[in-house]
């Protein structure tokens, strides 16, 4: 269900350049659900080139949590960052995320911008690497998953590589698929 789509980018009405978001999406309540409702709403509004298979794994420093579910997806859009990280937020409420203190408690949907690129596939040095996808397996496997060839020049490894060369993933950490059970 979710292994490619194309959206149509109707909102898109800056004038200038596309450019490629690499985005995670994680939820651990109704995770199936929410990662679909995400999905729907994403292609709505942007373009969705890619989307990586669902990772399953504990929260990280909240065990006594649920359980995750994470997805990568490229999107591509003429949105700045900023503008797209208000839009995202936006959308995390719409589908019920409602931001507290607490950054590990659960969430029906967490949207974060792991990197972006320009059309030609450079990083943008004016989007931050969200540090986690250097070091995390639920970030960086299924960012690896769509991404994998994405070089990082500031870390002179690929995400590819990158995730390779992590330490053992965590205890009950899987790749389960895509959405529709492939």
């Amino acid at each position: 269900m979710f292994a490619e789509s194309h959206g149509s980018p109707n909102d898109d009405q800056s004038a200038g350049e596309c450019v490629r978001y690499l985005l995670l999406l994680g939820s651990n309540i109704e995770r199936e659900q929410n990662l679909a409702h995400a999905h729907t709403t994403l292609s709505e509004r942007y373009t969705v080139l890619a989307c990586s298979r669902i990772c399953d794994s504990e929260a990280v420093g909240a065990p006594q949590t649920p359980r995750f579910f994470n997805q990568a997806v490229w999107i591509e859009t003429q949105r700045s960052p900023d503008t797209l990280r208000s839009e995202l937020r936006a959308i995390e409420a719409q589908l019920g995320r409602q931001r507290s203190d607490d950054r590990n408690a659960p969430r029906e949907i967490d949207i974060d911008i792991l990197l972006a690129t320009t059309h030609d596939g450079t990083i943008d040095e004016a989007t931050p690497i969200d540090p986690e996808l250097l070091t995390a397996h639920h970030v960086c496997v299924p960012a690896a998953d769509i991404a994998g060839t994405t070089y990082l020049p500031q870390h002179g490894r690929t995400i590819g590589e990158i995730a390779a060369a992590l330490a053992p993933p965590p205890a009950g950490f899987e790749i389960v698929g895509t959405m529709d059970g492939g």
